[in-house]
């Protein structure tokens, strides 16, 4: 049973990456403007991707309201926020969510027909419950990263973007002890490792218009070492290397620039130790 609850936990940990390609895009709010999206997410799954190519058969559903909000500092300066809310079929509560810093370090002439913007930006991921990862229908990984990225966007003449997306995250959390204790109780020559850390890249095209906004997308994420899941062994899904392919995209409506709709859809294509989840996603959008 336990493992199983392994490959719960896997799929609420891919899935709240998957989300939004993460909380950070290329563009800035502006000195004073604030806005807040409340949303709504369908997630199902039923393969999971274990190391060297090894395919399960293992199901799952979930469902999950997110709460994104982003403030404008400066003209060149943003804070973001987010958080998750998981109601899986065993339990629901606060799972994950990070505070970040945006700022936009080098800009192009804005009369050229070609306009780029290379911003940074950096912050913390961390539990918002205190949860345990081990046990059934747990609510996430209790992961703590520091995330570092490098984003480069491109405006063309016609108004379709180029988003390059690439960062680094720290993994800083540990398995606690008592999680190390329930796995020796019945393995009794169990090592924990420590979670490790991982790279994520990003290319995303958009087409901003007036009432609307699309864009699709490809994000690859590669952990560099962790452990993997092996069925005939107990292991802490907490120190799972998590590597992933993903495709998604965006469709945005708003009729007069302070309330907005969005509808999108994200799934996983492959990956190591990860749920092949598929996600669609109903928001809106508050600009005050």
């Amino acid at each position: 049973m336990y493992l199983k609850f392994g490959y719960l936990i896997l799929f609420l940990f891919i899935f709240f990456s998957v989300q939004a390609q993460g909380p950070i895009d290329g563009y800035l709010k502006g000195k004073g403007n604030f806005d807040f999206a409340p949303s709504f997410s369908i997630n199902s799954s039923s393969t999971f991707h274990g190391a060297n190519d090894a395919l399960y058969n293992y199901g799952f559903r979930s469902s999950l309201v997110g709460l994104f909000g982003e403030y404008g500092l400066t003209k060149d300066f943003d804070l973001v926020a987010n958080a998750a809310y998981i109601i899986t079929p065993t339990q629901s509560g606060l799972q994950d969510g990070g505070i970040y810093a945006k700022y936009r370090f080098l800009e192009s002439d804005p009369n050229k027909p070609f306009r780029f913007h290379l911003l940074g930006a950096t912050g913390a991921t961390f539990p918002l419950s205190n949860y345990r990862p081990v046990l059934s229908g747990a609510l996430g990984t209790r992961a703590f990263s520091i995330p570092a990225r490098l984003i480069l966007q491109v405006e063309t003449p016609i108004g379709i973007f180029v988003n390059f997306t690439g960062g680094y995250n720290w993994r800083l959390d540990k398995p606690a002890i008592q999680d190390v204790q329930t796995i020796t109780l019945l393995q009794p020559d169990y090592q924990p490792i420590r979670p490790a850390s991982f790279s994520t890249y990003l290319i995303k095209v958009g087409l901003p218009r007036a009432h609307y906004y699309l864009d699709a997308w490809f994000e690859w994420q590669q952990t560099h070492g962790g452990a993997n899941y092996d069925p005939n062994r107990l292991e802490l899904p907490q120190t799972y290397g998590v590597d992933y392919r993903q495709i998604g995209g965006t469709f945005y409506y708003s009729e007069n620039q302070k309330i907005g709709y969005y509808l999108s859809s994200a799934g996983v294509l492959g990956g190591r130790n990860v749920s092949q989840v598929f996600r669609i996603t109903a928001g809106i959008v508050l600009k005050l």
